[in-house]
């Protein structure tokens, strides 16, 4: 039973303030619950107050002051922070805020991890929109994080690169976000990384991630959408326990160590599945001096491998056991002892 279902727990837990925050944001946002969550994972490892140490990065979602002063300006007045928007001012394409006490506030919430998931959801969906005008097509969920590391204009551009020019090193075309991202642009021995590996360094955590809501919203929180159980059992990525109730699986081995111990060695050092019981279960005798099984192994084939094995056999079946009538014909004087007597072994109570 507890196979396929899992009983409640007695102990009833709270659910994780801050990937309740995140899915808050998902939900007032339309973007992917998942999508935010991986970004936040990888941005700042879900610590809501964590400071990046080469730039001004803050927050759940790691959102530099300019980018951070933006979305309030912009997305403040739809999540009731109308005040902290209007103070906000733009002067030669840069934002700003007069009262330092003031910026001080509006800068501190990117801690707060329910008004960054929301800031992050609505920047997503701007860089979407944004990306798809640029590109031509709608972009991938790792496109979409390429585009919370770079911005929507350098994300386009690094695409690009990486399609027409994959060799070019990334970091001539982004020395900012290099320096402040050496780990993405740089490997460990310190060489810069071309646009098609920056490209793969981006979108590796973001492989197969839903980008946006579902379109009804009404499944319940953990349920898995019927079209991703669908895509699931398709014969193609069946694997590991689905082929408990799959026949359209991979039939591949589990590993080579797996393999080996199934197939048997050809003369050329090869190996080949053998389709005789013996040599699937006994050892292969090496030795030529016996006769018996020289003449066991018989005549080689084609390929140098003999069609039959000398292999140790399991002792021979009694013949009482495997002719009935065997037993009639027991030899004289042997006669089949009797069950045994336990009347000895008994006392007499009286009365009874």
């Amino acid at each position: 039973m507890f196979l396929f279902t899992t009983p409640p727990s007695r102990e009833t837990q709270s659910p994780d303030p801050v990937v309740s925050a995140i899915r808050q944001g998902a939900e007032r946002t339309g973007t992917g619950f998942d999508y935010l969550l991986k970004t936040a994972q990888r941005e700042s490892a879900l610590t809501p107050d964590a400071k990046a140490k080469s730039s001004s990065a803050t927050g759940l979602f790691q959102f530099i002051e300019q980018t951070w002063l933006s979305m309030v300006k912009q997305e403040g007045p739809k999540q009731g922070l109308q005040g902290y928007a209007d103070a906000i001012s733009e002067s030669g394409g840069r934002l700003s805020v007069t009262d330092p006490a003031m910026r001080e506030k509006i800068l501190q919430l990117r801690n707060d991890p329910q008004v960054s998931a929301v800031m992050a959801g609505a920047l997503t969906q701007k860089n979407r929109d944004q990306l798809a005008s640029s590109l031509g097509r709608q972009p991938q969920a790792g496109e979409l994080y390429m585009a919370h590391v770079l911005g929507a204009r350098g994300a386009a551009e690094l695409i690009r690169t990486a399609a027409t020019d994959p060799g070019r090193v990334a970091a001539r075309d982004f020395p900012e976000a290099a320096a402040a991202n050496r780990g993405i642009f740089y490997d460990k021995a310190g060489r810069a990384r071309s646009a098609q590996e920056v490209y793969g360094a981006l979108a590796a955590s973001h492989a197969s991630t839903q980008i946006a809501a579902t379109a009804t919203g009404s499944a319940a929180a953990g349920e898995t959408p019927a079209a991703e159980i669908v895509a699931a059992l398709q014969p193609g990525r069946a694997h590991g326990l689905i082929g408990l109730f799959s026949t359209g699986g991979s039939r591949s081995p589990v590993s080579q160590a797996v393999a080996n111990l199934w197939t048997t060695p050809r003369a050329n050092g090869t190996r080949m599945a053998s389709l005789e019981g013996g040599e699937r279960y006994f050892p292969r005798v090496k030795s030529d001096a016996s006769p018996v099984a020289a003449e066991a192994r018989g005549a080689p084939d084609g390929d140098g491998q003999g069609k039959a094995v000398a292999a140790p056999l399991p002792p021979t079946r009694p013949a009482e056991l495997a002719d009935p009538a065997a037993s009639a014909t027991r030899a004289a004087g042997k006669p089949r002892r009797g069950p045994l007597d336990l009347s000895s072994f008994m006392t007499q109570r009286s009365g009874a």
